[in-house]
């Protein structure tokens, strides 16, 4: 690599993080939150006794602040949330399996001006006056036909999202009492979530966004600075930890997402990949008949898509984020000159700053990112949580993003840096360590269905004190 000073990276890695995920996908999606999504997981379960298990799970309206009542954060019932499935056709992008989620409003009659009220110590507490519930909708597009719907769980209760954690006086022992009954059992054996969850995501995006402001040891990472952690702050800052976000998850058995039906055991079996990404979609017709509710008809038309983090900030120019975002997997290879040859690639690393980065066309970059679906081979068996590595496949941990799906821990920022100068590449070896100092997520994560950390509270909320890891959820 040529010799470079240090200051001439931090403005390298800034320019390139400037298109680093920031949970707003396109300009057209700022307007509307509640189909805006954040992330997409999917990995082979690592809870104890649940390896022959697939979890996807995705994130929408980031950035939640806690404390923001009397009316909190909630999912919308004219957006339908949908998981798609590609386990045939060499995972062309085209949907084979989807998992739909609805939700529906009930407003319980009360005298009150607030959502919540009161001590709330169960999924069932009368204090709930806003009760969102959901149906699971399970579609099999090569037979065409629904194959179930669920509203109520295995034993009859309904589906209901968690309520949101306002502080000990109100939701006491929140995850006993609140989170973890809000994970249901469904009749055909699958479970599922929906509500309020810490968000997962780490990166500074503070210092990323203030030009040129990076906090050391960014961006260069060397020894405990790429292993452990990362910083504490103020060295390093998690530009999302304290924040909440909105997650629907669900954990099925591996053998109903392979084609064949059967658990594959072997990386040649043609059903061990599968690809699969998270979209929201709202009718086409939306009426406002003022003073009565609105009215939604028409078919659902697609809104937003998340398959690989960073592929519409890092990799889809500006004026394109809002029509990509409506676009379909099956039909990305109309992006591939964007992300075969991506811009600070080419016009930055190279043209820039004159580093030796491979030639175009990317087909590193293009094997991940076209078409846009996260990839699992899943005859990896699952890292257990506490020996996972950060880097996935990069520090010798396959099971992680690019290739063995997306784990909560995967440092995708980092990992994406990184292969954007070419780290994916045989025989490359110009790629220096390239990272935004914050590894790790604000608060520890489970290592049990749903996996995400439960929600910040209202009550004492402080975003920087749950930074890299070394924080504790506020008001818990």
């Amino acid at each position: 690599m040529p010799s470079i000073r240090r200051g001439t990276l931090v403005s390298l890695l800034v320019m390139t993080a400037s298109f680093a995920a920031s949970h707003r996908n396109g300009p057209l999606l700022l307007e509307d939150q509640t189909a805006n999504l954040n992330d997409f997981y999917i990995f082979r379960s690592y809870e104890t006794g649940r390896s022959d298990r697939l979890v996807m799970s995705m994130s929408v309206q980031g950035f939640q602040n806690p404390d923001n009542g009397p009316s909190y954060y909630k999912f919308s019932p004219s957006v339908l949330y949908r998981f798609n499935i590609n386990n045939s056709r060499g995972l062309d992008g085209a949907p084979d399996m989807q998992i739909d989620f609805q939700f529906k409003d009930t407003y319980r009659d009360n005298p009150t001006f607030v959502s919540y009220f009161g001590k709330i110590s169960s999924i069932d507490s009368p204090g709930i006056f806003l009760y969102e519930t959901y149906q699971v909708i399970i579609r099999d597009l090569k037979q065409n036909k629904i194959i179930a719907v669920y509203d109520k769980d295995a034993n009859g209760h309904a589906l209901s999202v968690a309520p949101p954690n306002m502080g000990p006086a109100s939701t006491p022992n929140y995850e006993q009492n609140l989170g973890q009954p809000s994970v249901f059992t469904l009749p055909n054996g699958m479970r599922v979530f929906a509500g309020p969850r810490d968000d997962a995501f780490f990166f500074d995006s503070g210092a990323t966004f203030d030009t040129l402001n990076f906090r050391t040891p960014a961006p260069v990472l060397s020894g405990s600075a790429d292993t452990g952690q990362g910083a504490a702050a103020p060295a390093a800052v998690d530009g999302f930890a304290g924040y909440n976000i909105s997650l629907i998850a669900v954990e099925l058995p591996i053998t109903m997402v392979t084609a064949s039906g059967t658990m594959p055991t072997s990386a040649s079996d043609p059903n061990a990949k599968i690809g699969a990404w998270a979209s929201t979609l709202r009718q086409i017709v939306t009426v406002r008949p003022s003073p009565l509710d609105p009215v939604n008809y028409g078919d659902w038309m697609q809104v937003d898509r998340v398959g690989n983090p960073l592929t519409v900030e890092a990799l889809i120019p500006l004026p394109m984020k809002d029509r990509w975002n409506r676009s379909l997997p099956v039909d990305d290879q109309q992006w591939a000159p964007y992300i075969g040859d991506p811009f600070f690639a080419s016009g930055v690393l190279k043209g820039v700053f004159g580093l030796n980065v491979p030639p175009a066309p990317r087909k590193d970059l293009l094997g991940v990112f076209v078409p846009d679906i996260t990839r699992i081979d899943l005859t990896i068996a699952p890292t257990p949580l506490a020996g996972q590595n950060r880097l996935g496949p990069l520090g010798g941990d396959n099971a992680g993003w690019p290739f063995g799906g997306r784990r909560l821990v995967d440092d995708v920022v980092d990992i994406g840096f990184r292969a954007l100068a070419g780290v994916l590449v045989p025989g490359f070896t110009n790629a220096p360590p390239l990272g935004d100092g914050v590894n790790s997520n604000d608060v520890p994560l489970l290592d049990h269905f749903p996996f995400h950390a439960p929600p910040h509270a209202g009550y004492a909320h402080s975003q920087i004190n749950g930074t890299n890891g070394r924080g504790t959820l506020t008001g818990n």
